[in-house]
């Protein structure tokens, strides 16, 4: 009796020790699998837009890049809010990023990139793209972050210029603006430039323009080729002149609260990720502009090509009054390869 309590006690003993020293067999406990990061991206325009269909492709270039790590969720045509709602998102981390022109973050802290608001700035808009990858483009767009903004710029897409167009007058040349009632962006480099034309600068909501061009409220606007198609104002608007006033890059940003939450490699991926779709969307904005101008041949408008020389000798004033404060930058946009 007692030899068998022994040998009971001593299997016991056994079994404990295996348990206790780990060497059950049972399975060992898998990591759960990182969670995904996805960026909440707000746009402007609406999903068809070249521009927009270039941030589909760095959306698109980014997942490929992250093995479906990172992902950006495109929220268009507005949804997530107007500009100035969409740059307090990113200023408070509720939206991760944005596209938007220099013009409007020149708003938000980063003055220098009003420079951008001056007409006739560059000379073309392959001249505009060469700049902006340059290294003095790019420290300049890297003052959104350096300004105070809460925003990161990674870089910009530059579409094609953004020109005047007409109801019912054939306008050919500055002084042919006279008297007439032109809508242009809100800002007062945008007015001056209107008026040292000798025309009165009106402020129309954007989504009230077509029928105040219907109606006679205005007697033209400006929109690159793009949005002047996109909007059917070559229904109420027949006379097009390629005077090629602004041509301003619209910037890739983010919110500074959420680019800090990205790893360095992360940072990395994502820029990387944004270059790479770059050629795709020059590709595309520069054909979409050949269709665009086709499109409006056969809807009846008339397409002028201008002397640029004479219109930005009529806005010299505006130089006059804006240019010296951004000098510097002006003059490594003109002495540019």
């Amino acid at each position: 009796m007692k030899k068998h309590v022994f040998v009971l006690c001593l299997l016991l003993s056994l079994s404990f020790s295996l348990f206790a020293n780990g060497t059950s067999e049972a399975p060992a406990a898998t990591a759960a699998p990182a969670k995904p990061i996805v960026l909440k991206f707000a746009l402007q325009n609406g999903e068809k837009h070249p521009l927009c269909q270039g941030v589909a492709k760095f959306a698109e270039i980014l997942a490929q890049k992250s093995d479906g790590r990172i992902k950006m969720d495109l929220y268009y045509s507005g949804a997530l809010g107007n500009k100035p709602s969409t740059v307090q998102g990113m200023q408070t981390g509720t939206i991760d990023g944005a596209m938007l022109m220099g013009g409007v973050i020149a708003d938000y802290g980063c003055d220098e990139l009003k420079v951008f608001t001056l007409p006739y700035l560059f000379d073309s808009v392959a001249k505009a793209r060469s700049f902006e990858k340059s290294d003095a483009g790019k420290s300049l767009l890297a003052k959104v972050q350096s300004s105070g903004s809460k925003m990161v710029c990674i870089g910009a897409y530059q579409e094609s210029a953004r020109n005047y167009f007409f109801t019912k007058k054939d306008v050919q040349k500055p002084s042919d603006l006279k008297n007439m009632l032109i809508r242009c962006q809100e800002g007062s480099v945008y007015y001056d430039a209107v008026e040292a034309m000798g025309a009165s600068a009106q402020s129309v909501a954007f989504g009230e323009l077509y029928s105040a061009l219907q109606s006679g409220v205005v007697d033209g606007a400006e929109q690159p080729l793009s949005g002047f198609v996109s909007n059917a104002f070559n229904e109420v608007c027949k006379y097009y002149v390629l005077d090629q006033h602004e041509i301003s890059p619209n910037l890739i940003l983010f919110s500074e609260i959420t680019w800090k939450k990205l790893s360095p490699e992360d940072q990395k991926l994502v820029k990387d990720s944004f270059e790479e779709s770059v050629p795709f969307f020059e590709q595309l904005s520069d054909a979409k502009d050949s269709e665009y101008l086709e499109t409006m041949k056969k809807s009846g408008v008339k397409i002028t090509t201008v002397n640029v020389s004479e219109w930005q000798d009529a806005c010299k004033s505006v130089y006059d009054k804006y240019g010296k404060k951004y000098a510097d930058i002006i003059n490594a946009i003109k002495t540019a390869k």
